[in-house]
Order: structure tokens, then C-alpha cells, then sequence
């Protein structure tokens, strides 16, 4: 069983969007045992590569979480953290990229845009689908 793990939540933005993904993620494990450092205003890879060197504990188990926009970050940040071995995941690259295949449309990569322009998601509750 691991004493704890750290992860980064990496936004180009403020970073509340990585932050609350992540944080939910951690709710599922018990009290203590996940660190979250929030980058915030991110503009290249190199930044947090240097910033987990110089701030990250080597012995701790580490992941990346990040929300960056632009195509080249996200490509450099993936070739960097794979070449340290730290797992990384693109929480909102990945996601756009599947509503563009299904859109035919690029998407803005404009950052600042928050949740609230988003659609207006519709909630259906299941639970009494029985």
C-alpha cells in the first residue's frame, strides 16, 4: 500500500477546472494520502518539468493532470514527462479533440473561456430506471 502520491493539476488558466477534476478523483482515496499542487498560468513544458525537479520529492509517486490548450504545449509537455517517466493525463485536449472529430470543427484553443460559456449540460437521473 502506497503512503501517498503527489499529483500536479497544470492549467494555462487559473487552474480551477484541473483542481476540481482532480480533486474529486482524490475524494475517492483515503484522507492524506493525495497532495495536490496546482500550476497555474502555465506557458510552456519546461516550466513544470523545472518546477517538479526543483519542488517535487523523488521518493513520492507523482502524476500530472493538466488542462493546457495549445496543441505544441501539450505535445512538448507529453514528450518531457514520458522521458521522466511521470504519468500524465490530458484532461481537456482529449476531450475537445472528440467533440471536434465529431463537430468537423477545430476548437478555438482560446484560454479564459470557462466552464459557465460552456452547453448547458441536461442532468437525467437513473436511479429510478429500474
Amino acid at each position: 500500500m502506497s503512503n501517498g502520491i503527489t499529483v500536479y493539476g497544470v492549467s494555462d488558466m487559473t487552474g480551477e477546472t484541473v483542481a476540481r477534476i482532480v480533486r474529486a478523483a482524490s475524494a475517492q482515496f483515503p484522507a492524506g494520502k493525495v497532495t495536490i499542487k496546482v500550476l497555474s498560468h502555465v506557458s510552456s513544458a519546461q516550466q513544470i518539468v523545472d518546477f517538479i525537479e526543483r519542488e517535487g520529492d523523488a521518493g513520492t509517486p507523482t502524476a500530472v493532470f493538466h488542462t493546457i490548450l495549445s496543441p505544441h504545449t501539450r505535445a512538448n509537455l507529453r514528450n518531457a514527462l514520458q522521458t521522466l517517466r511521470i504519468p500524465s493525463i490530458d484532461l481537456l485536449g482529449s476531450t475537445a479533440h472528440v467533440m471536434a472529430d465529431l463537430l468537423d470543427e477545430r476548437p478555438t484553443t482560446t484560454p479564459g473561456i470557462t466552464i459557465e460559456d460552456g452547453a448547458e449540460p441536461i442532468y437525467h437521473d437513473l436511479s429510478t430506471d429500474r
